[in-house]
């Protein structure tokens, strides 16, 4: 199974000046259009306690009219790293307490499809550290905020790590997708 990392520039949380910024943006149709197709082919979702909360918040329970991810997350598995969350009511979800690299060696070698971690998380991090992800969908958007975390800091990456560029998607709002794959 391939290891993805999704990563964007966005918080969930609606009110920043970043989140405004992207909510504005005109529509693109072929990129909302590819992105809902490959967030909907990922056999499962990969994350950490906090990005569960703060997607359960926004995402359980809605449906496509209420945003267009929804539909997809419920109806893929989700695993949730996790040694504090007490329960997960979000369908689909498994809380899994065990070591988180060597558990998602485990689901590496047992699929044939593709997981996806999305975001700047300690979950990512740790996996990118540990050179387990094998493709990066990084969503670039025109906007340069004033303040937040660095997207990789140094520690993150641990030693060297080649890619190789596989696409590159401009949109017609100024949004440009990257898709790289770890060159071994």
């Amino acid at each position: 199974m391939t290891y993805v990392c999704s990563v964007n520039a966005t918080q969930v949380d609606d009110d920043t000046d970043e989140m405004r910024f992207i909510a504005g943006l005109p529509d693109d149709d072929a990129e909302e259009e590819g992105i809902l197709a490959f967030l909907a082919g990922a056999e499962v979702y990969i994350m950490g306690r906090v990005l569960y909360e703060e997607f359960a918040k926004h995402f359980q329970g809605k449906t496509a009219a209420d945003h267009p991810f929804a539909p997809i997350y419920a109806a893929t598995d989700k695993i949730v790293f996790s040694r504090t969350l007490e329960s997960a009511e979000w369908e689909r979800t498994t809380i899994n307490r065990g070591d988180l690299v060597t558990e998602v060696e485990k689901l590496k070698s047992e699929g044939d499809g593709y997981m996806i971690v999305t975001g700047r998380s300690g979950v990512t991090r740790e996996l990118l550290h540990h050179d387990l992800i094998d493709e990066f969908r990084i969503t670039v958007f025109p906007f340069l905020g004033g303040q937040g975390d660095r997207v990789f800091a140094p520690d993150d990456v641990g030693e060297s790590k080649f890619l190789e560029l596989v696409s590159c998607h401009p949109g017609t709002n100024g949004v440009v997708v990257l898709h790289y794959r770890r060159r071994r």
